[in-house]
């Protein structure tokens, strides 16, 4: 019920208004929509091998995989506002949307929307959280790491894949400077002590190769760890942002990664 029921609401939204978009927004739509089925086929195998989520309901299992697949539903409106140079955090919007859905307008469905896409402080920040008792607060911790792992490793594999394509889009000429191949101070600094980093902190090229591996630190399940090192996603992403720092600093940064996944498979 809640999955078919998550499937008509992202089709609706992205038919509202794509047909009003510019080409770039239908682009950005089309690869949208299919994100968002990539992220829920990655939501499915950390359901089935996360033991936390194999003893609720039925309902409730089709109810987080309705969760998962629609936690990018803001992005057509994103995309179709964007036209006119007004942002939209598409996080926000989505939950805004869910929330004037009878089924969906549940605090573990539209919390995890709202924040999959901040730092998981802007969640643990929320008034509507806040509120909750100790029990609501842990599940909800539970869903959003389930859309979030779900998100960065579908992420993780578009990019190490089709990387060519996709480069101009990750790392855009307002990213390009003189200084293209140090990190800043403050971006380094969170990446080296394992912490997800701000795009607010983001200076150039190589701020932006680290805030994207960083999402790394930030994955919870150990299944997502597992599929990770499945599909070698991780190889594959060094090598292609090593071009973005000094050999030194590429080195050191290749390790710190590979060290932090090896500490992660013992544990």
């Amino acid at each position: 019920m809640y999955l078919e029921l998550a499937k008509q609401l992202l089709a609706e939204e992205y038919h509202k208004y794509y047909d009003k978009a510019d080409e770039f927004g239908k682009t950005f739509m089309d690869e949208k929509i299919r994100h968002s089925y990539q992220v829920l086929g990655v939501g499915l195998y950390i359901l089935r091998h996360e033991k936390l989520f194999q003893s609720g309901s039925a309902e409730e299992n089709d109810r987080l995989k309705a969760t998962v697949l629609l936690h990018d539903v803001g992005r057509f409106y994103e995309a179709y506002i964007g036209q006119y140079a007004k942002k939209v955090d598409h996080g926000v919007y989505g939950a805004k949307v869910l929330a004037n859905e009878v089924l969906f307008n549940r605090n573990d469905v539209i919390l995890p929307v709202r924040h999959h896409g901040h730092l998981i402080e802007k969640l643990y920040e929320d008034e509507t959280y806040c509120a909750l008792d100790a029990d609501e607060r842990k599940y909800i911790d539970e869903v959003i790491y389930l859309v979030r792992d779900a998100d960065k490793l579908a992420n993780f594999y578009l990019l190490s894949r089709n990387f060519a394509k996709m480069e101009k889009l990750f790392f855009p000429l307002s990213l390009q400077a003189d200084n293209d191949f140090v990190p800043s101070e403050q971006v380094r600094n969170a990446f080296m002590a394992y912490q997800a980093i701000n795009k607010q902190d983001v200076r150039n090229c190589a701020d932006q190769a680290l805030m994207i591996l960083a999402c790394l630190f930030d994955v919870r399940y150990v299944s997502s760890f597992v599929l990770m090192s499945r599909w070698g996603v991780m190889d594959k992403l060094l090598a292609k942002m090593a071009k973005f720092w000094q050999a030194e600093d590429a080195e050191l940064f290749v390790r710190v990664i590979r060290d932090y996944l090896r500490e992660k498979q013992f544990q």
